[in-house]
């Protein structure tokens, strides 16, 4: 019985056996690198939604009133969803306007003239102070409607172009617009009648003498007499006023 001797590997066959080892090895390593990758994409996008919607930080950028801008939902799937919850923005101190606010109301009670018809057939003769405090004050307790021009409802510009619209003075419905249409004039020159126009055009009445105005002020206010409630203002003339 003759026994066979296995030969020892050669030094080119042990080189070749390391380096395929090598290969093994390396792919092996590249996979845990990859999965160590994905696995730290995947916490990171589950965990966005704690700080992207931080209310500390929204209420800190004053874009809400409070600082409550999300709240978190009951988990899903393991993910916590976030959910918008009805936030109240503002802008300086109005109120946020209904969808009606934006339509010129007419009450069925009020069927008098419109501002076109007084600029057709002016109501009065003579510009003169004392007449157009009578057709100011007779406006006084007209509801505010945002876009309104008539006794039915009435916002600051329409209540101006209304008044003046009964002694043939056709205005624009719009405080800028009446403001660049008239002429600046000192407070010391003013006299009754004059229109009040905010330095940054937002409100504006018609000057009443002694520091008071007629205006239409907000939604949920009417028009009114009433202190002209900062300095922030100049007085516009839109026509020769006889001050008696």
């Amino acid at each position: 019985m003759i026994s066979e001797s296995t030969s020892p590997a050669t030094r080119k066959q042990l080189r070749k056996l390391e380096r395929a080892n090598a290969k093994v090895a390396g792919r092996s390593s590249l996979r845990t690198v990859m999965t160590f990758i994905s696995t730290t994409g995947l916490m990171a996008t589950v965990a966005l939604p704690s700080y992207g919607f931080s209310p500390e930080i929204t209420a800190v950028s004053g874009l809400t009133v409070d600082n409550e801008m999300v709240q978190i939902s009951a988990p899903s799937q393991g993910l916590s969803v976030a959910t918008v919850r009805a936030v109240e923005f503002s802008r300086g101190d109005y109120e946020p306007a209904d969808a009606e606010d934006f339509v010129e109301v007419r009450r069925s009670s009020y069927t008098g003239p419109l501002a076109e018809d007084y600029l057709a057939r002016p109501r009065f003769s003579e510009i003169t102070s004392s007449n157009i405090m009578q057709a100011s004050a007779e406006l006084v307790g007209t509801p505010y409607v945002h876009g309104g021009r008539t006794p039915a409802g009435i916002d600051c510009s329409g209540y101006t172009l209304f008044v003046y619209a009964q002694f043939g003075v056709k205005l624009p419905h719009s405080v800028y617009q009446q403001a660049k249409l008239g002429k600046k004039i000192p407070l010391s020159e003013a006299v009754p009648g004059d229109l009040v126009i905010f330095n940054d055009f937002s409100h504006n009445g018609i000057y009443a003498g002694g520091g008071n105005f007629y205006h239409a002020p907000q939604k949920g206010d009417r028009v009114k007499l009433a202190p002209i409630y900062t300095d922030r203002y100049h007085i516009v003339r839109v026509a020769d006023v006889l001050n008696y």
